[in-house]
């Protein structure tokens, strides 16, 4: 009798942490908006952000889980990493723009131009208990006369450990766009800053 308690007790176990882990389906959440708002000063410089061009091999899925199956999202990964890229700048007091093409942000005369593409966004369940997500985008800053920054590359890679949660997929993604978009935000404004 132990043993057939013992049994059904592992699998009552084994069917919470199943039913408590993260579905196929991923939200990409944004990075929260800052403590205290960052107002540009009129004379900031203009930059405009262009949406980043999706150069993934598979560009239909976020990632493998355990069982093979895809990790999706209705959010399309290089508009979440572009947008959080012109957030993190606008904190910097610059005059920040979005556009989803270059001919549209040309339209607005903007000071400087970052251009991008989005090489990788990958999330993988390697146990019911830990994920792994990687990023690597590749991007330009180019003022009217020229490229001020040539091309550069900047990557972010985590793993998590802990008990399967719905939210842990999502957390772990939003924690490593933010170790993303930080430094390229710095990199960029050091140029901007030096070129003025």
């Amino acid at each position: 009798m132990k043993t057939v308690c013992s049994v059904f007790a592992i699998f009552l176990t084994a069917l919470l942490f199943t039913a408590c882990g993260p579905s196929n389906n991923v939200r990409l959440l944004s990075p929260p908006p800052p403590d205290t708002a960052v107002l540009p000063a009129p004379n900031a410089p203009r930059v405009s952000v262009v949406t980043f061009a999706d150069k993934r091999v598979d560009r239909s899925s976020l990632g493998t889980r355990r069982d093979g199956s895809a990790f999706l999202s209705d959010t399309d990964p290089a508009q979440w990493i572009s947008r959080a890229l012109a957030d993190e700048l606008a904190r910097s007091g610059m005059q920040i723009s979005y556009a989803a093409t270059t001919n549209e942000a040309r339209k607005g005369n903007p000071d400087f131009l970052v251009t991008g593409e989005m090489d990788e966004v990958f999330l993988r369940e390697t146990s019911a208990t830990e994920f792994s997500a990687t990023m690597r985008v590749s991007y330009v800053l180019a003022n009217r006369q020229a490229r001020v920054i040539p091309r550069d590359s900047i990557n972010s890679s985590q793993t998590r450990s802990g008990l399967p949660s719905a939210r842990a997929a999502e957390n772990l993604m939003l924690d490593t766009l933010k170790d993303l978009v930080k430094p390229m935000a710095r990199k960029i404004v050091q140029a901007i800053e030096t070129k003025k």
